[in-house]
């Protein structure tokens, strides 16, 4: 079987982050997207509240 050609992007998501808690990119960017939803999340809430 033929292995599937390496792309630049998809080497580029592969590389480790160096950080020590996300060793890929998508464990960073769902971080980031769930830390943006919560903040929006919350900014509703309050907006509500004290509204």
């Amino acid at each position: 079987m033929k292995r599937p050609a390496v792309t630049e992007s998809s080497a580029r998501e592969s590389e480790e982050t160096g950080l020590p808690w996300f060793r890929s990119w998508k464990s960073v960017y769902l971080l980031v997207l769930a830390s943006f939803a919560f903040w929006v999340a919350l900014l509703v809430a309050l907006t509500k509240i004290f509204a």
